[in-house]
């Protein structure tokens, strides 16, 4: 473990931390598109304390509606821990939380924990309670500075540095899943972890008549294989800064169209199915759990479906990159903030720091995904691809190489990535357009 990681115990003990004397300021932001631009008036200071006491408190929580699984997990776990708070869950379906989220959480009745997916432009306009008094107070600012980036903005509104106001129930975590047995049938004993060794490995399966990529395009599935290698090229802040849209962050780049170029290449070889653009991100997961493709990129949501179709013959790895370091995507589920209206900070924010405790981690490993803070692996089944899961995003906080998704950028992002990597992909495009394509759509959506 590096410096980051301590001890399960040390997260329990500070829970009893003693009160600490910081008065909390409070900043927040704008509603996204459609989300009503509310704004809401800066709080009166709190004085930040960790006990609960035993006199009964009642909190609320707002989330999306497919995440309630994990939600009420972590709130029994909670509660069980602290008998005296009571957290009732109001969730709003997945496709309008975020939309939603900005009325929310200026309502007069705010809820006191709730998911934050326009993060910058809720702390612009007073929405969310700073969280750094409870950050010094349990030891957050000694989290791996990969997350911490997730949960801090500047007073420019850039995302990456500056005051901390959301904490993660826990992470998604992308790389590759291989099929062990046509890697076993080119002489792959081992998963590549160098960008050499993984396109040896393609090549490999292409002259053995195995298909080397399963990826559904029909929903932009190789923009996973772009940013793997945009990551490589770029490095971890770079990429990160984009996402951030920190100031004059750009892909449109001859090292960004290098890294394009290597995907374009690997088209041209016919190392995707001929059909990718017309197969979706289901259909190629069944696909691949049927035995079609050496390797399948994706993330910790496939995780239980192929183990259940492929048992022991799946694995997962993190992506090769050209020096053999460790960076992936991989954001929060759950962005948990406080709202600047709670009416009771002190008891969100030690919800929100048993986010990354031992048993805090266990329950999200136990929902599927990776677990928020640093510490042991928590508890998985020995050999199964779910335990393969689990150990790369415990070496990818170790190397603190925690990478957020091109399509988060901006709100347009999304639709701006899927026809630039279908037409990638079709050769309709090269990857020179591709990247001044998409650094244009991102500089009219960062204007909007």
């Amino acid at each position: 473990m590096n410096s980051h990681h301590t001890a399960g115990s040390r997260w329990m003990r500070r829970l009893a931390v003693a009160a600490c004397a910081a008065l909390l300021p409070t900043a927040a932001a704008c509603a996204p598109p459609g989300g009503g631009n509310t704004t809401s008036s800066p709080a009166a200071p709190v004085e930040v304390s960790t006990d609960l006491g035993t006199e009964p408190i009642e909190l609320t929580l707002y989330d999306g509606a497919g995440l309630k699984a994990i939600d009420e997990a972590l709130i029994a776990a909670f509660t069980e821990l602290h008998p005296n708070v009571t957290i009732t869950a109001r969730y709003d379906p997945d496709d309008v939380q975020a939309v939603n989220a900005p009325r929310v959480i200026s309502s007069a009745d705010p809820p006191d924990i709730a998911r934050i997916i326009a993060l910058p432009a809720a702390v612009n306009n007073n929405q969310l309670t700073v969280l750094d008094p409870w950050a010094e107070a349990y030891g957050w600012n000694d989290l791996p500075a990969g997350q911490l980036a997730m949960y801090r903005v500047d007073e420019n509104g850039v995302r990456g540095s500056g005051q901390q106001y959301t904490m993660a129930s826990g992470f998604t975590v992308t790389g590759l899943y291989y099929n062990k047995a046509l890697a076993r049938e080119i002489g792959m004993t081992e998963p590549p972890s160098t960008l050499a060794e993984f396109e040896a490995a393609l090549a490999s399966a292409k002259a053995a008549g195995i298909l080397p990529i399963m990826a559904g395009n029909k929903n932009a599935q190789v923009t996973f294989a772009v940013q793997m290698m945009l990551n490589t090229y770029l490095g971890r802040d770079a990429m990160n800064d984009w996402v951030f849209n920190a100031p004059g962050a750009t892909l449109d780049t001859p090292t960004a169209v290098d890294a394009a170029s290597v995907v374009a290449e690997w088209a041209q070889q016919g190392y995707y199915p001929e059909d990718t653009n017309g197969t979706d991100a289901t259909t190629a997961a069944g696909r691949f759990a049927e035995g079609e493709g050496l390797f399948y990129a994706s993330g910790n949501w496939d995780s239980s479906t192929l183990q259940t179709k492929l048992g022991d013959n799946v694995g997962f790895m993190l992506p090769p990159t050209r020096d053999g370091s460790v960076l992936a995507m991989s954001d929060p589920v759950s962005n948990f903030a406080i709202p600047s209206g709670s009416d009771n900070k002190n008891a969100a924010a030690a919800f929100l720091d048993f986010l990354r405790s031992d048993a805090g981690r266990q329950v999200a490993v136990d929902a599927g995904f990776a677990p928020s803070g640093t510490g042991d692996v928590p508890a998985t089944e020995p050999g199964s691809v779910g335990a393969d899961v689990q150990d790369a995003f415990g070496r990818l906080v170790d190397g603190n190489g925690q990478v957020q998704f091109v399509q988060n950028a901006t709100n347009g992002m999304t639709g701006t990535w899927l026809p630039q990597v279908q037409m990638l992909v079709a050769d309709r495009t090269t990857p020179a357009e591709m990247m001044s394509a998409i650094q244009s759509a991102y500089e009219q959506d960062l204007l909007k």
